[in-house]
Protein backbone atom coordinates (compact mmCIF):
# COMPACT_ATOMS: atom_id res chain seq x y z
CA UNK A 1 0.00 0.00 0.00
CA UNK A 2 1.13 3.61 -0.92
CA UNK A 3 1.68 6.12 1.07
CA UNK A 4 -1.07 8.12 -0.18
CA UNK A 5 -3.33 5.55 0.19
CA UNK A 6 -2.53 5.23 3.94
CA UNK A 7 -2.80 8.60 4.38
CA UNK A 8 -6.06 8.43 2.58
CA UNK A 9 -7.49 5.71 4.68
CA UNK A 10 -6.71 6.99 7.88
CA UNK A 11 -8.23 10.38 7.24
CA UNK A 12 -11.71 8.50 5.72
CA UNK A 13 -11.67 6.50 9.31
CA UNK A 14 -11.07 9.70 11.10
CA UNK A 15 -14.01 11.88 9.42
CA UNK A 16 -15.84 8.72 10.12
CA UNK A 17 -15.22 8.38 13.56
CA UNK A 18 -16.40 12.51 13.77
CA UNK A 19 -19.87 10.92 11.74
CA UNK A 20 -20.08 8.28 14.37
CA UNK A 21 -19.85 10.43 17.21
CA UNK A 22 -22.44 12.91 15.97
CA UNK A 23 -24.38 10.35 15.26
CA UNK A 24 -24.72 9.12 18.99
CA UNK A 25 -24.53 12.25 20.15
CA UNK A 26 -27.61 12.64 18.79
CA UNK A 27 -29.47 9.56 19.25
CA UNK A 28 -27.89 9.96 23.21
CA UNK A 29 -29.85 13.15 23.50
CA UNK A 30 -33.11 11.95 23.67
CA UNK A 31 -32.06 9.22 26.16
CA UNK A 32 -32.13 5.62 24.33
CA UNK A 33 -29.95 2.99 25.69
CA UNK A 34 -30.16 1.37 22.33
CA UNK A 35 -29.62 2.60 18.76
CA UNK A 36 -31.41 0.38 16.38
CA UNK A 37 -28.81 -1.39 14.07
CA UNK A 38 -30.33 -0.36 10.45
CA UNK A 39 -31.41 3.39 11.56
CA UNK A 40 -28.00 4.68 12.60
CA UNK A 41 -26.46 3.14 9.01
CA UNK A 42 -28.84 5.30 7.22
CA UNK A 43 -27.95 8.46 9.40
CA UNK A 44 -24.40 7.20 8.31
CA UNK A 45 -25.13 7.13 4.61
CA UNK A 46 -26.55 10.72 4.86
CA UNK A 47 -23.20 11.55 5.55
CA UNK A 48 -21.51 10.02 3.28
CA UNK A 49 -20.60 6.65 4.50
CA UNK A 50 -22.50 4.21 2.79
CA UNK A 51 -21.39 0.61 4.91
CA UNK A 52 -22.15 -2.48 5.69
CA UNK A 53 -23.02 -3.97 8.57
CA UNK A 54 -19.85 -5.67 8.87
CA UNK A 55 -17.80 -3.10 8.23
CA UNK A 56 -19.92 -0.91 10.68
CA UNK A 57 -19.34 -3.33 13.04
CA UNK A 58 -15.63 -3.75 12.41
CA UNK A 59 -15.10 -0.02 12.14
CA UNK A 60 -16.76 0.75 15.83
CA UNK A 61 -15.26 -1.99 17.40
CA UNK A 62 -11.74 -0.51 16.44
CA UNK A 63 -13.39 3.12 17.90
CA UNK A 64 -13.95 1.40 21.29
CA UNK A 65 -17.11 2.93 21.48
CA UNK A 66 -19.81 0.60 21.98
CA UNK A 67 -20.55 -2.19 24.62
CA UNK A 68 -22.59 -4.38 21.59
CA UNK A 69 -23.44 -4.18 18.38
CA UNK A 70 -25.43 -6.93 16.20
CA UNK A 71 -28.09 -6.75 13.30
CA UNK A 72 -30.88 -5.04 15.53
CA UNK A 73 -29.10 -2.78 17.84
CA UNK A 74 -25.93 -0.65 18.96
CA UNK A 75 -25.52 -0.39 22.81
CA UNK A 76 -23.26 2.53 22.78
CA UNK A 77 -20.57 2.39 25.93
CA UNK A 78 -21.75 3.20 29.06
CA UNK A 79 -25.74 2.89 28.46
CA UNK A 80 -27.02 -0.95 29.68
CA UNK A 81 -29.17 -2.53 27.47
CA UNK A 82 -32.87 -2.33 27.11
CA UNK A 83 -33.73 -5.92 28.60
CA UNK A 84 -31.48 -5.02 31.31
CA UNK A 85 -32.24 -1.58 32.17
CA UNK A 86 -34.80 -1.09 35.43
CA UNK A 87 -37.92 -0.49 34.52
CA UNK A 88 -38.22 4.05 35.02
CA UNK A 89 -42.24 3.91 36.03
CA UNK A 90 -41.40 3.43 40.43
CA UNK A 91 -44.11 5.47 41.58
CA UNK A 92 -43.85 8.00 45.01
CA UNK A 93 -44.40 4.78 47.14
CA UNK A 94 -41.17 2.75 45.32
CA UNK A 95 -39.07 6.39 46.22
CA UNK A 96 -40.38 6.49 49.65
CA UNK A 97 -39.28 2.90 50.51
CA UNK A 98 -35.58 3.24 49.27
CA UNK A 99 -35.09 7.29 48.72
CA UNK A 100 -33.37 9.42 51.22
CA UNK A 101 -34.94 12.71 52.28
CA UNK A 102 -32.11 15.25 51.68
CA UNK A 103 -34.23 18.19 51.99
CA UNK A 104 -35.35 16.66 55.46
CA UNK A 105 -31.77 15.85 56.58
CA UNK A 106 -30.73 19.07 55.58
CA UNK A 107 -33.25 20.82 57.85
CA UNK A 108 -32.87 18.82 60.64
CA UNK A 109 -28.99 19.49 60.01
CA UNK A 110 -29.41 23.43 59.66
CA UNK A 111 -31.69 23.39 63.03
CA UNK A 112 -28.61 21.46 65.04
CA UNK A 113 -26.25 23.69 64.27
CA UNK A 114 -28.27 26.89 65.28
CA UNK A 115 -28.86 24.78 68.44
CA UNK A 116 -25.95 24.54 69.40
CA UNK A 117 -24.34 27.16 72.12
CA UNK A 118 -20.97 29.10 70.77
CA UNK A 119 -21.97 29.53 67.25
CA UNK A 120 -23.44 33.03 67.52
Amino acid sequence: MKIAEVLLLEAYFDELELAVKDRFAQFLGSDVNEIPTEEFRKSLALDGFLLSFEELKSALEQMDVVNAIDKDSITPKGKIPNDMAEPEDAGPEDEEETGTDVAAMAQDQGLDAVKEPGLV
